[in-house]
């Protein structure tokens, strides 16, 4: 026990880690406290103390620190990266070479205000000349996760992004995104003129399972059961890793590991293409369904939807709304909101969140249908 009665008096002792030392650690050892209480209330001010008087250490080395230990942390390898992107971009030039003692409260507030003022760099083409509420938001989101990890490690006792209050533009007009998507009379305009066999059943499969790109390109035949007419989604796939060109991890979340049914036409697109596939060399089951040892990548999807969207002439949409449109396509079939939100790995909630502007044309609709009924003359 840490802390425990030694003769008439309490005690405690224990080790600690050294930071930077893997695999050191510093014993400690303390009697004669008349108290249980105030036994355990040194032994917590040895470990504070003995913790914030180590290296103190920049929030550049707390980055590399983090990322050197992310495992630990239950974090994906295309989280770290898209966070990092952040850390570089919006939050080293000001904050990287700060020691943590030094990154208080009143820091992150000039940081904020930097980033209020803070022009854009990107060479994309924006409406808006500076960064947007959303943007620095997570930036601040990013900051509280690394100093997070630093309390944990015992560098700081306290977060101090936790009294910063989140940034908000009063003036920032608040434009809903919308949503684009086909209906089925222009996605079968659009799919006339693929006549590339591969390209043609990667756009057929995702308008009619609504499957999100990552999860289409981690499937492997394995995962196709001919038999019962399922697919299995339990495994997606990143392009944002550093050790290899792309990497199989978990789905989104646990509502995205999911069985769904597949429709007949679907299902023989899939068993030609497996025929096709069996023939070449050291094909197995494992071979992804629209690769093969290889999958598709997403530059190559969104080159190819945009070729062919010029080509037919229907109004432009990303790939991601191929989901939208078999979403839309199946509220407006009225089939129930939660076999929708089951098929697309979704709760019903965010599906009634996400496709709001779709109900609400139902809504005026169902309106309009009573208005008609119940008219009495």
């Amino acid at each position: 026990m840490s802390v425990f009665k030694d003769g008439n008096s309490w005690a405690y002792k224990g080790k600690i880690a050294i930071p930077f030392e893997p695999g050191k650690y510093k014993s400690y050892y303390k009697r004669g406290f008349s108290k249980k209480k105030d036994a355990q209330r040194a032994k917590q001010l040895f470990r504070d103390n003995f913790s914030t008087h180590q290296k103190d250490i920049t929030f550049d080395e707390l980055v590399n620190l983090y990322r050197a230990n992310y495992r630990t942390q239950n974090v994906k390898e295309s989280t770290l990266i898209g966070d990092e992107s952040y850390y570089r971009l919006h939050i080293q030039p000001v904050l990287g070479k700060y020691p943590l003692s030094q990154v208080t409260t009143q820091a992150i507030d000039l940081w904020k205000s930097y980033m209020i003022k803070k022009p854009k760099t990107e060479r994309k083409k924006n409406k808006n000349e500076y960064y947007s509420t959303a943007t620095i938001n997570h930036a601040k989101s990013v900051i509280s996760k690394y100093l997070s990890y630093a309390v944990r490690l015992g560098f700081i006792s306290y977060n101090p992004c936790h009294n910063v209050p989140s940034y908000q533009n009063k003036e920032e007009l608040k434009e809903k995104k919308e949503i684009k998507f086909w209906e089925v009379n222009e996605f079968k305009t659009f799919i006339a003129s693929v006549d590339e066999k591969r390209w043609n059943d990667i756009f057929t499969f995702l308008f009619f399972t609504g499957l999100r790109e990552s999860e289409t390109f981690a499937l492997s035949w394995r995962d196709v059961d001919f038999q019962k007419c399922t697919l299995r989604i339990n495994k997606s796939i990143t392009y944002k890793t550093k050790a290899a060109p792309w990497k199989i991890t978990t789905p989104k979340n646990e509502n995205s590991i999911r069985i769904i049914d597949l429709q007949d036409t679907l299902l023989d697109r899939l068993k030609n293409r497996l025929e096709k596939e069996k023939h070449k060399d050291g094909f197995t089951l494992d071979y992804f369904i629209f690769g093969d040892i290889k999958p598709v990548s997403r530059s190559d999807l969104a080159r190819k939807m945009d070729y062919f969207i010029q080509l037919s002439g229907v109004s432009r949409i990303t790939p991601h709304g191929l989901r939208h449109s078999h979403a839309s396509f199946l509220i407006k079939s009225k089939i129930d909101d939660s076999l929708i939100a089951e098929r697309l790995g979704h709760t019903v909630a965010e599906l009634r969140k996400t496709y709001a502007h779709i109900y609400d044309s139902m809504r005026q609709d169902m309106k309009r249908i009573l208005d008609e009924t119940c008219k009495i003359e």
